[in-house]
């Protein structure tokens, strides 16, 4: 009870607010991607067109059994839980030694920092951010890969935020621990990410050592292993991306 009576009153309508943008923005993402239109949609849901479009502007006014048909009609499931409102930071997940990694092998022109909160009043931080006055590289962390559309739609959602927010060009990456368990997770989806993540890890890392921005969104492998400026012992693979699951050869570093 202690937790609770320390949060201001509007908190819950404030979270509420947020739910219903995010949920907008996911719908809008799943439809596209399923190939539909709001109409059709629509028709698959069994509400109106006029619903489906206020859904997606973030409309709280919207049922949950709505909310639950239009997630169905597009593909997907309508997850609702209940969880402590503080939560796991990089630092605790583990996902700090991957972050350190990238920081470590960044060009000085990059301006790095961790847990970025991606829009005011919003709970989710971006991992990793490396920004320069003309564009940004948001970095998604994932130690391990459970859902990788899922996590992938996350990432997208928080750099689309966090573009706002910043008011410059911002570069989806998504960082993978570099295993081989990770990478044969990944190889089915090398399609999806061929098309939604172009830059292979290879490329990525070139950008990152060199300090210029992206060219597109791309994927990148780390290893768990800290990293110092000019250490060879410690050099990141780079691998060319979810279409070679296995670790690079011999002399393929990401750092050069």
């Amino acid at each position: 009870m202690a937790t609770f009576r320390t949060r201001r009153r509007d908190a819950g309508a404030e979270r509420a607010r947020w739910l219903a943008q995010r949920f907008g923005q996911e719908l809008r993402l799943a439809r596209v991607a399923a190939g539909l239109t709001q109409r059709q949609l629509a028709v698959l849901a069994g509400v109106s067109q006029q619903r489906v479009s206020r859904a997606e502007r973030g409309s709280r006014a919207i049922s949950l059994d709505a909310r639950c048909r239009m997630a169905a009609a597009a593909g997907h499931d309508l997850s609702l839980r209940l969880y402590p409102a503080e939560s796991v930071r990089l630092r605790d997940s583990g996902q700090l030694a991957l972050a350190q990694n990238i920081v470590d092998a960044a060009h000085d022109h990059w301006r790095a920092a961790l847990e970025v909160p991606v829009a005011v009043g919003d709970p989710r931080a971006a991992d990793l951010v490396l920004s320069r006055p003309d564009g940004a590289i948001h970095v998604e962390i994932e130690r391990l890969v459970v859902d990788v559309q899922a996590q992938l739609r996350a990432g997208q959602l928080k750099r689309e935020s966090l573009a706002v927010r910043l008011q410059r060009p911002v570069r989806l990456v998504l960082a993978v621990a570099d295993t081989r368990a990770n990478r044969a997770r990944l190889e089915p989806f090398a399609d999806l990410f061929g098309r939604t993540l172009p830059l292979n890890s290879r490329e990525v890392w070139a950008a990152i050592r060199a300090g210029v921005p992206l060219s597109a969104d791309g994927i990148l492998f780390v290893r768990a292993a800290q990293v110092r400026r000019g250490t060879k012992s410690a050099t990141p693979r780079a691998g060319e991306g979810p279409s070679s699951p296995g670790p690079p050869r011999d002399g393929q570093s990401g750092r050069g």
